[in-house]
């Protein structure tokens, strides 16, 4: 117990160091955009602390599950080659590596969800000291500061649609869902809007306003609006942007299902079909969803080898 407050309070302090300067360097960004002015609220600070403390406890959730949905394919894909059930220490050794992946998921469960609920504003620091460095910055050295400002953006746009399910305060199928779905839209098409002034005549005011713009989401965001996460009037008139997730997400369920029809066809041992589906299902993951496939592997285990 003694060793694990100790690496508790290890961990603590690292963390506390990492927001501190996060903290540092993002107060620098503001005052070099012209938000001098600005004090960076308690919930945005809280926010960060948060999500820095967590550390690497999204990502060991991440891979225990992951590792569930392979342990659970390879040994159903081994018992149906088999014609029957493991016995002896197989069987044991299964059950030991299950329980072992169970609890380590249990145990890193709350870091997962302070990472999901609080990245929106670990982004929107990001984002504000990208357009900071592209400020600042002149010829191919602004053009790589703007292609970064681009790529965290994106990723901001994808936390600011799924805002309404981050923030815990609104159930899965409450009504308002709808009106908050389409009000992040709205913003998503503001950012994209004003972003695209950037690459205009006047670059400098564009980065500045695009900063305020996310400073105002992450702080009605960290207090719980995220009915007006920027003003109604300024995104009054907006075509809002959809999520594709849920879009994505069936797409991959049909192509996946279609691979598993197929595959099924060719009449080929059962450990060699389900290697092949998991290998489609990955695939299909790949294309549709970049370099985060991994978030969605567990749409592999739905089409795990029955018996």
């Amino acid at each position: 117990m003694i060793v694990v407050n100790g690496i508790r309070r290890v961990r603590g302090a690292r963390a506390r160091r990492r927001t501190d300067r996060q903290l540092t360097d993002l107060r620098t960004a503001l005052d070099r955009l012209g938000y001098d002015w600005w004090p960076i609220p308690l919930g945005f600070r809280v926010a960060l602390r948060k999500h820095d403390a967590a550390g690497w406890g999204w990502f060991i959730n991440l891979q225990a599950f992951v590792l569930l949905a392979w342990l659970f394919l390879s040994f159903e894909a081994v018992a149906n080659w088999k014609g029957e059930l493991l016995h002896g220490r197989a069987t044991l050794a299964f059950y030991a590596g299950e329980m072992v992946l169970v609890v380590v998921a249990g145990l890193t469960m709350g870091s997962a969800r302070a990472t999901r609920r609080n990245r929106l504003a670990w982004l929107c620091a990001c984002a504000i000291e990208s357009c900071a460095e592209a400020h600042k910055r002149g010829g191919e050295r602004r053009r790589a500061a703007l292609i970064e400002a681009s790529a965290t953006l994106r990723r901001l746009e994808g936390e600011v649609l799924a805002a309404y399910r981050r923030c815990g305060s609104v159930s899965c199928f409450s009504p308002p869902n709808a009106e908050l779905r389409r009000h992040a839209g709205k913003v998503v098409a503001k950012l994209r809007l004003v972003e695209a002034q950037v690459h205009g005549n006047h670059p400098q005011q564009a980065l500045e306003e695009l900063a305020g713009l996310v400073a105002t989401i992450a702080e009605q965001y960290t207090s719980n609006r995220v009915g007006t996460l920027l003003p109604v009037e300024s995104v009054a008139g907006l075509v809002p942007v959809r999520d594709r997730e849920p879009i994505l997400v069936g797409v991959t369920v049909v192509m996946v299902a279609g691979g598993a029809v197929a595959v099924s066809l060719l009449n080929l041992p059962d450990v060699a079909s389900g290697a092949v589906i998991v290998a489609v299902a990955i695939l299909v993951l790949l294309i549709l969803f970049g370099r985060h496939w991994h978030r969605y592997l567990p749409v592999a285990d739905m089409f795990k080898p029955g018996p």
